[in-house]
């Protein structure tokens, strides 16, 4: 999963109840090979966690890259990567 030039990323603050922004997110790797991502809580500063899905997330990718990132990974008719 690529998160783009997302200039913050959100998750749920248990502590604040509402969505807030996380400072110094982490790819984690999770027993069932699902990704996720750690960082701390902006407003509170506690541990936050968010589940992002199969594919491994990049941070601080530039808006070219996920362009790129986009088309490369997309397979053509012949079952290549064109």
């Amino acid at each position: 999963m690529s998160l783009g030039h997302m200039s913050k990323i959100e998750a749920y603050d248990i502590k604040a109840r509402k969505k807030v922004s996380m400072k110094n997110p982490q790819p984690y790797l999770m027993k069932n090979g699902s990704w996720a991502l750690k960082g701390t809580s902006a407003e509170t500063g506690i541990n936050l966690f968010k589940i992002v899905g199969r594919k491994k997330p990049s941070i601080g990718q530039s808006k070219f890259e996920a362009f790129k990132n986009l088309f490369m990974s997309r397979q053509c008719e012949c079952e290549k990567q064109c």
